[in-house]
Formats: structure tokens, C-alpha cells, sequence
């Protein structure tokens, strides 16, 4: 049976990949799951990633890859600090970058939407990278983290849903919702457009990287 490790900044993120592997055909893979909410309160903090945050984070997954087969940095603002893939010994996949690749694909303006403040601006420069020039716009929904972080989870999807809902009509490839908290909200979302949610697809990811 091959591992796949998951290093989250949120607890409830565990429930969310758990779900996300159970409708996927693929019997031989486990997941291991670690929290480090403590970083991802130590960037806020610090407002940017220090010296000690990044030797904290460089650490906690390169323990990962000691055990398992291939990493997922499921939190996008702690994913920004694993840019070197060749730094590791198994493969370590930023969630925000399969969805990036995976919207790549399709032809045509991609919405990417975040929740969080303190992963815009890396969100937008992955984005923006791995995507044609003009081809995505990336946007914060307003009032969503604080709604998150209350832990009214209900409500929160209600607001992605309603800010999406409430945008301005315009042709679209596909939506991407690009933090992992967010993925619960695409079953509210009233739209023919694909909708990519980290979980489903970082973790196909790995599991490619594996074979």
C-alpha cells in the first residue's frame, strides 16, 4: 500500500481529503495526517514567511517524506515555502499548483477565488505563472475567512456560493476554489462550469507522481 502524507494548517481539512479518497478507485492508498496550524498562525503573525518559519516548515516535511510516498501541502500560504521540489526526497505537491495545472487545461478565462487574505498574493503569482497571460483573474471573497473562522462552515459556503452567484455575468472556462476549506461549498454552487476543489485533485496527483 503506498502513503500519501497531508500537512494541513486546518483540522477540518483532514474530514475533506478523507471524503475526497473515498470516491476515487484506488484501494492500495492510505493517508497520514499532520497539522501545523501553529505556522500558518506564525506567517499571519509575521505577515510573510521568516527565516524560522521556513526552516520550521522545510523540516516538518522533509519528516513527512521520510514516511510516506509522495506530500500534500493542502494550506496554500505554507505551500508557498515548498518551491524546490528537488530539496526532497519524495514528491511534495502544492495544492494550489495541481489546480493551477489542471484549470491550465481548459481553454478560456479561469475565476479563482480565495478566501483567505494571506494567501492572495501567491495564489495570484502561481496563478498568473502557470497560466496563459490574461487568462485568469484571482479574487478574494469578502467576509468568508472571518465567517470560516468562527466555524460557521455552513455559512461559509453559503457566501463563495453567493459571492460567485452574485458576480458580474461573464464566459468563463472554470472556477477554481483555491483553498482545501473551501472545497464544501461546490455542492451549492448553481453553475454548468466545472468547479476544481483541491482535495480530489492534488490527490490524484500524487497518486500519478507515485506511479
Amino acid at each position: 500500500m503506498a502513503t500519501i502524507a497531508c500537512l494541513h494548517a486546518a483540522r477540518s481539512n483532514i474530514a475533506l481529503y478523507e471524503a475526497a479518497l473515498s470516491t476515487m478507485d484506488y484501494q492500495d492508498i492510505g493517508l497520514l495526517h499532520r497539522v501545523e496550524s501553529d505556522l500558518l498562525q506564525a506567517v499571519m503573525s509575521a505577515n510573510g514567511i521568516t527565516p524560522e518559519i521556513d526552516a520550521a516548515m522545510q523540516q516538518s516535511v522533509s519528516e513527512l517524506c521520510s514516511v510516506a510516498d509522495a506530500v500534500i501541502v493542502t494550506c496554500t500560504t505554507l505551500g508557498a515555502i515548498c518551491t524546490n521540489a528537488d530539496a526532497y526526497l519524495k514528491p511534495v505537491l502544492r495544492v494550489d499548483a495541481t489546480l493551477a495545472k489542471q484549470a491550465a487545461c481548459y481553454h478560456g478565462h479561469v475565476l479563482v477565488l480565495c478566501s483567505a487574505a494571506a494567501t492572495l498574493a501567491s495564489t495570484r503569482l502561481l496563478f498568473e505563472t502557470l497560466l496563459p497571460q490574461g487568462q485568469c483573474s484571482v479574487e478574494q471573497v469578502p467576509d468568508a475567512w472571518e465567517i470560516f473562522c468562527r466555524g460557521d462552515i455552513p455559512g461559509y459556503y453559503q457566501a463563495i456560493a453567493s459571492y460567485i452567484h452574485s458576480r458580474p455575468q461573464r464566459a468563463l472556462a472554470c472556477i477554481v476554489l483555491a483553498q482545501v476549506s473551501m472545497a464544501g461549498a461546490a455542492r451549492f454552487i448553481n453553475t454548468t462550469l466545472a468547479v476544481l476543489t483541491g482535495p480530489q485533485i492534488s490527490l490524484q496527483a500524487a497518486i500519478e507522481a507515485i506511479y
